[in-house]
């Protein structure tokens, strides 16, 4: 039992002594601070990565950003959905004199975001200030028009069962 005290009570006096005269202290103080700067590091580059998106102001742009990003939630995206898109940016928005320009800026915008559904949380706010209760349904109706393109799928489902709930329609389903 003696040994056993003994051996504690070293343990013990090493450790103490090396907190306090061999720098455990700041061992762990930089390893706070490495943990805090790669926290911050990653709270800064999220915040880079969405800025384009959080720049958009007009939600002609905004729907035209989910458009492309409800057909890239399957996979890429095929040409007839491209060609739907640029259909209803022409038709609906009337974006037909820069309609390339409008469609160059909206896919580096939507390669900037992590997803749909992040955009759709980046977007809500603009749509629910912007747009009235009819409008908010028809960019819905739109998007969901691009995504059938496709055929049905769960991911086109969630995606657009996320927006419907941040913009505040009331699906019909």
């Amino acid at each position: 039992m003696p040994i056993i005290g003994v051996i504690l009570l070293t343990l013990a006096f090493w450790s103490i002594y090396w907190f306090i005269r061999m720098g455990g202290i700041d061992v762990i103080q930089s390893k706070r601070a490495q943990r805090k700067t790669a926290e911050e590091a990653a709270k800064t580059q999220a915040a880079r990565r969405s800025a384009p998106l959080r720049a958009i102001d007009d939600p002609r742009e905004a729907a035209t950003i989910l458009m492309l990003l409800i057909a890239r939630e399957a996979g890429d995206p095929t040409r007839e959905q491209i060609a739907a898109i640029e259909q209803t940016i022409r038709t609906a928005f009337g974006f037909e004199h820069d309609l390339a320009e409008r469609m160059a800026q909206a896919r580096f915008i939507a390669s900037r975001a992590d997803g749909f559904a992040q955009a759709a949380a980046v977007f809500a706010d603009l749509f629910n200030k912007r747009l009235t209760a009819d409008e908010k349904r028809q960019l819905v109706a739109m998007i969901e028009r691009i995504a059938e393109l496709d055929g049905p799928s769960n991911a086109h489902a969630e995606a657009v069962d996320v927006l419907t709930r941040r913009i505040g329609i009331v699906s019909a389903a």
